[in-house]
């Protein structure tokens, strides 16, 4: 809970920073994960 407060908290431009990390983090996660199923 306090991770999303202080996320919250920051300032627009951290937030598009974050976004942009977070869609990322997630696409290389689909990624990984899709190539994971495809070798087994």
């Amino acid at each position: 809970m306090t991770l999303i407060t202080g996320i919250k908290n920051m300032k627009p431009k951290v937030m598009k920073l974050w976004d942009r990390l977070m869609v990322r983090k997630r696409f290389i996660n689909k990624t990984v994960l899709n190539q994971l199923k495809n070798i087994s």
